[in-house]
Parts: C-alpha cells; sequence; structure tokens
C-alpha cells in the first residue's frame, strides 16, 4: 500500500533521485522527472511533491540522465569468477540482471541441492541473477537422460530463479527422431510453465533453422554475421548479439539492425567475457558504446541492453524501464552517448559510483562451503603409466591440431615406443587424458600446437564437468594430477623448465570464492604461465574448457573415446578403469 501512496505523493519514498533526465524506454522520449522509491520498485517518475522523511536517501541527478539498469541474458559465471562476484563487477558498469547457465553446477550438485545453491546464490546476489537449465551435457555421457530427466529438469524449472532451459549445444539431437523426444518434452513443460528455450544453432543452415524454430527454441546468440542474424530474425528467433572473449562478433552483427525495418528482437550478450576485458573496457555498457560508435540511434542501442532483454526473458512487467512498478535498477549517466554510469542503483538502493562498490561485496563473506557441500570432485591417484597411450592405440595417431583456441583439425602424428606404452614422436605434441569427476575411464588423445613448453597440466575445469590432463612427460602428468588432488579441483601447470603454477578451484571444483579483483588476477597469471609456455592462441580458458565437448570441430575426448565429431567416429574408445590403476605406474603390454 505504501508504494501505491507514495505514487500519489502521500507517502516519503526510501530513495529519491531529483532532477534526472530520465530516458523512457517505452516512448524514446527524455524529460526531467524525480524518481520515487519504496523498497525495491519505482512508485513514480514524475514532479515529486509529496513528504520527504529523515529515512528518505536523496540523490541529486540534475545533471544526469537516467536509463534502466542493463541486462545480461546468457553468461557463465566460472572459472575465475563465480556467480557472486560476477555480478558485483557487472553493477559497477550498469548491469543490474545477469542470466547463468548452470552446467557445471548441475553436473557437480544434481537437481535438490542445485536448487537449494542457487536459492542461496540468488538471495546473497547483490544484482538479480537468474538460472536456466541445461536439459543435455556438452557432452554425451552414460546416464544422460536419467540425470537430465522430466523429473529433475521440471523440479528446477520450478523454481522462480530458472526463467527457463539453457542453450541446447547440440541442438543436432532435436532433429534426431532417435534422440529428440525426451528433449522436446522438456521443451515443451517449459513453455507450459511460461518459460522459455535458450538456443545455440551455431551453423545451421535454413532448412534446419525452420526445423528449430518448431522444436520451441526462443532464440540464438549464435549469428556470427549480418545474414545469420537476419535468418533467425525471419523466423521468428530473438538474435541476441554476442561479443566474448572467444567471438567478438558485435560489429559484424550490427549491420542486420539496418536490415530490419523493427529492432524489438534484438539484444546483447558477452556469453563470459574474459575477467580482464571486463575490467579494462566495461561489460553490457562496452557493447552499448560499440553500437554508438558505429552510428546506432540511442533509442535502439540502449533497448537492446533493457526492455528487449527483458521482453525476451519475459521479465518486461518488472524489469527494463525506468517506470511505475517497476524493480528500481536505474543508471545515472552522463549522456547517452556514453553508457558507462557514474552511479547505479539496483533494487531500490545506490550499489556503486564511478565504477566501484559503495556497499559490501556478498561474494567476500558468503559461506561457499556450506552452499556447496558434497559437491568436491573426487580426483583420481594415477600414476605415469596411465598416461601413455597402449600399444593397441592406432600409429600413426590421429592428433587433434588447435588451429585457434577450440578448433581443432585431424593431423596423424607417429608414435614411438618407451617402457610405458607409446609416446608422439612431434615435440609438438601433448598426450590428453580426460576422464570424469570420479576417475572411472579414461580417454586419450593427442593435441599439437597448444602449447610446446608445456610439461603437464591438470584441470577440473572442462565442459564435461570431469578432469582433463595433458603433457609430455607421464611422470609430470602425474604429478600435476597430484597437485590438482590436494587444491580440490583447479588448476595445476608445468613448464618445460619445471616450473609450477597452480589456482584453486575451492568450489565444487568449478570456481574461485571471493571477488572480482582477485578474479582479474587469476586470470591474468593464468593466461601468462600458459602463454609463457608458448601457447598461441587468444585465451587458453576456452582450449582447456572445450577439448571435452562434442560441439566443435572436429576432434574431442569424450566418455565414448577420441572421437572425430566430424565423421562420427570413434577413433581411439575410451578404456574404464579399477582400482589397479590408482597406483599403476607401468602399462601391460596389450593396454
Amino acid at each position: 500500500m505504501r508504494l501505491i501512496a507514495a505514487a500519489q505523493d502521500l507517502a516519503a519514498p526510501d530513495l529519491l533521485i531529483r532532477g534526472a533526465q530520465v530516458w523512457n524506454a517505452f516512448t524514446g522520449e527524455i524529460e526531467a522527472a524525480d524518481i520515487a522509491v519504496c523498497a525495491d520498485r519505482i512508485a513514480k517518475v514524475g514532479p515529486w511533491s509529496g513528504p520527504v522523511s529523515e529515512a528518505t536517501q536523496q540523490i541529486d541527478a540534475s545533471d544526469k540522465v537516467a536509463v534502466p539498469g542493463y541486462i545480461e541474458p546468457h553468461t557463465h559465471p566460472w572459472p575465475f569468477v563465480n556467480p557472486l562476484s560476477l555480478a558485483e563487477a557487472a553493477a559497477c558498469r550498469g548491469t543490474t540482471c545477469l542470466v547463468y547457465d548452470q552446467s557445471l553446477l548441475y553436473l557437480a550438485l544434481g537437481s535438490e541441492r542445485l536448487e537449494q545453491a542457487v536459492d542461496a546464490l540468488s538471495a546473497a546476489a547483490l544484482t538479480q541473477i537468474f538460472w536456466v537449465a541445461r536439459v543435455a551435457g556438452q557432452s554425451r555421457f552414460l546416464g544422460e537422460e536419467q540425470f537430465f530427466s522430466r523429473d529433475a529438469i521440471g523440479r528446477l524449472l520450478d523454481n522462480r530463479n530458472f526463467l527457463g532451459t539453457a542453450e541446447m549445444t547440440r541442438w543436432s539431437d532435436l532433429l534426431d527422431p532417435d534422440r529428440s523426444e525426451r528433449i522436446l518434452d522438456l521443451f515443451e513443460d517449459a513453455r507450459r510453465r511460461g518459460k522459455y528455450n535458450d538456443g545455440h544453432m551455431a551453423g545451421a543452415s535454413q532448412r534446419r533453422l525452420d526445423a528449430l524454430a518448431t522444436a520451441g527454441i526462443r532464440c540464438c546468440h549464435e549469428a556470427i554475421d549480418a545474414d545469420e542474424a537476419i535468418d533467425r530474425l525471419r523466423r521468428g528467433i530473438w538474435v541476441i548479439f554476442r561479443n566474448s572473449s572467444l567471438r567478438e562478433d558485435l560489429s559484424a552483427l550490427l549491420p542486420s539492425l539496418e536490415r530490419s525495418e523493427f529492432h524489438d528482437r534484438f539484444a546483447y550478450t558477452t556469453d563470459a567475457v574474459a575477467e580482464p576485458f571486463v575490467e579494462e573496457h566495461g561489460y553490457i555498457d562496452y557493447m552499448i558504446g560499440v553500437a554508438l560508435r558505429a552510428g546506432v540511434a540511442p533509442g535502439t542501442a540502449y533497448r537492446m541492453a533493457t526492455l528487449n532483454a527483458a521482453t525476451l526473458l519475459r521479465l518486461d512487467d518488472d524489469l527494463g524501464a525506468v517506470a511505475p512498478g517497476r524493480i528500481a535498477n536505474v543508471n545515472l549517466l552522463s549522456g547517452l552517448e556514453q553508457p558507462a554510469p557514474e552511479a547505479v542503483v539496483c533494487r531500490g538502493r545506490l550499489v556503486a559510483r564511478d565504477g566501484a562498490l559503495v556497499v559490501s561485496a556478498p561474494s567476500e563473506h558468503f559461506n561457499w562451503e556450506e552452499c556447496y557441500a558434497g559437491s568436491a570432485p573426487s580426483i583420481p591417484q594415477w600414476g605415469a603409466g596411465v598416461f601413455a597411450l597402449p600399444v593397441r592405440a592406432p600409429n600413426p595417431f590421429p592428433a587433434g591440431r588447435l588451429i585457434n583456441a577450440v578448433i581443432t583439425r585431424t593431423s596423424p602424428v607417429c608414435l614411438r615406443a618407451d617402457r610405458l606404452g607409446l609416446w608422439p614422436v612431434e615435440p609438438d605434441s601433448l598426450v590428453l587424458a580426460a576422464t570424469d569427476r570420479g576417475g572411472h575411464w579414461i580417454t586419450r588423445g593427442v593435441v599439437q600446437n597448444m602449447a610446446p613448453g608445456l610439461l603437464a597440466l591438470a584441470t577440473t575445469y572442462t565442459t564435461s564437468g570431469g578432469i582433463l590432463v595433458l603433457g609430455q612427460s607421464a611422470q609430470a602428468m602425474a604429478e600435476a594430477l597430484a597437485r590438482l588432488r590436494r587444491l580440490g579441483g583447479g588448476i595445476a601447470i608445468c613448464s618445460i623448465s619445471g616450473r609450477w603454477w597452480e589456482l584453486a578451484f575451492p568450489v565444487a571444483g568449478i570456481h574461485r570464492a571471493g571477488g572480482f579483483s582477485g578474479a582479474v588476477q587469476a586470470a591474468r597469471a593464468f593466461q601468462a604461465a600458459l602463454k609463457d609456455c608458448g601457447y598461441p592462441h587468444a585465451d587458453p580458458k576456452y582450449t582447456l574448457l572445450f577439448l571435452t565437448g562434442d560441439v566443435l570441430p572436429e576432434l574431442r575426448a569424450t566418455e565414448a573415446g577420441w572421437i572425430s565429431l566430424r565423421t562420427g567416429e570413434i577413433l581411439f574408445p575410451s578404456e574404464r578403469l579399477n582400482d589397479d590403476v590408482q597406483t599403476r605406474t607401468t602399462l601391460p603390454a596389450e593396454g
């Protein structure tokens, strides 16, 4: 009732922003107005003539433009950041609502414990954070259909913090009658609940886009140029312009705005941009700036970050506008030409000024151990003999040669025998070993053109949610895995010179605890450690992430084995392991 009273100038607001030039997301008008806020809602936008109490916080915005808080509709809060620290960094730069993919947390926690963790994180976050639920893994595994069952995903979709289903990276499964029934049922379950289905339709032809739109996919962030963007838009699919550390596509996508008379189904995403980039350039505010400098009309550039994104998420009754009844997420700008805010109001309170928090950061005191209890990976103890290729391996071996951070091409490499088994002859070759979070199986492969000065690396940061080990020495690989085990998850790296670098991901083996400044330092240190080993590509975290996912060309490590995605062939099958591998130092003659 107090909100309605304040809307009529009859009750004192908790926060009063005076004299702002308010940009209207519905009409594009800019008009002078006060903004009265009660609790976390806007009561009135207009001249304030009502009471002001001693408890009313007042902000002088007489030389500022007020726009809605920006919205990030699709991102991944790990490994150097966490769901709270990313939200804090985003808030400093005007993004007051973020939608997170829960994939790695779900693999670590399962449905029931994930729901509890999500509730705790969403309640603690400085900004509004919401989630979307994966309906399939990034890589196929035994028991996948049971793990992503209708009951398990339905439980998440019933939670108010979940807005829908997450990107379906293996979109070809939707077109395969042998695989599609369960997923299509989940899509319909989401739609019946008033929720949406996120898409990931990289490389889909126009014919397949027709089928995927019919299947119920609402949006896609995988267009890489204006032609692909318009192809999606013609089918009613929301187009989310991506500009990430891996794919800086925004400049190539903006021309699609000139080819469409209507711009209400476009939005932005950073899709997990690198932490140093956020610190140096910004977040969604940076993307608005790129659009403005490219000549996009301010109304369109800002609407894509606010009302459009809110409508995409079906949150436009609450978010996306500075208007009565909406959540009080407001950015105060020096002018529309400068999207980085001077002050940020989030959920009715001032949280940031001049790019820095003015309130305490929840990430610094959140009880991560309690929230993620029981989620630590069971990192195996493997001797050196596990890592060599067994004598049954094909020779030459089909290595995956990296042509950028994530794409591999088949490159045969000859193998030589040593006392442990077989090993690549070429010095620019790393043996790969991948397993799940418990070490129940092993897939072996070979990767080239990654880091010639890398002796060994072990990590729990993988898109499969498992463990990845790479190296030029079986003994060093065993040591890297042992160090990873002591860390409880994270990354352990050894250079050819014998220098070790380690970073713990104590939270489920997935991400760091703590705030954003530490995340930036950790990301830079990790990149430097691999660059010192000769890593030649853009961002090594994506290489580690995607070597175990079966969605990007060409060779990948999955539970089935070392596979070619181009042909579907298992080039070298995985091996189921038993207890004797924990201490094995040599391999049997027949592998």
